[in-house]
């Protein structure tokens, strides 16, 4: 459980392990909303991640709406299973890029 953030000039790399539930969104919106408001591109690493529910993926539909708007973007690598399986039943691969790995999304985001 838990999550890390990876700094990079223009972006940043959130990893998230165990379940992106709602406990994990309060812990970490306000590190997100900081990344926002800095601008960074987001890519959301959830290799590691084994079960998402609604709210973890509003917080990736937030990021993606208010990142948008400052023409930054937001990725997607490394989902499988129950996480991967949610996030293409509401067509979010439809509006971010969806890579295997980190150094793939980077690319995606124009940070590589």
């Amino acid at each position: 459980m838990g999550f890390t953030i990876d700094r990079a000039d223009d972006h940043a790399v959130i990893v998230f392990g165990g379940d992106l539930d709602s406990a994990e969104v309060q812990e970490a919106r306000a590190d997100v909303e900081a990344l926002i408001v800095e601008g960074r591109s987001l890519v959301f690493d959830l290799s590691r991640v084994e079960f998402i529910d609604s709210s973890g993926i509003g917080l990736i539909v937030h990021a993606f709406r208010a990142l948008s708007a400052k023409r930054a973007k937001v990725a997607i690598c490394g989902a499988s299973d129950q996480p991967l399986e949610l996030l293409k039943a509401t067509q979010l691969d439809r509006f971010m890029a969806f890579s295997d790995s980190a150094d793939e999304a980077r690319v995606a985001v124009g940070a590589a």
